[in-house]
């Protein structure tokens, strides 16, 4: 006996998507400034890697704010029930 398959719905799908995109660019925030603090310490020739440490522990800091922020947003959205006008007594 085979067991049928609930096939994928919009919902889920398109919640995978918003999540799955948020992670990459949280990851393109830290490689980037990752990245840029790289350079800076090569181009000032620095024996101590103190740009690139310094921005990549802000890169973190920055992504985890950024990512939190999405996240409650996407979430808020998500769960608001649509307002309900209450009918005035008119006398």
């Amino acid at each position: 006996m085979m067991k049928k398959e609930k096939p994928y719905t919009a919902k889920k799908t398109n919640s995978f998507i918003k999540y799955s995109s948020l992670g990459f660019e949280m990851m393109a925030i830290i490689g980037g400034l990752t990245f840029l603090g790289y350079k800076i310490d090569q181009w000032m020739q620095n024996e101590f890697k103190a740009f690139t440490f310094g921005l990549m522990v802000l890169s973190v800091v920055v992504a985890i704010v950024y990512g939190t922020k999405n996240l409650l947003k996407k979430t808020e959205a998500g769960s608001q029930k649509p307002e309900v006008k209450k009918k005035e007594n008119s006398k």
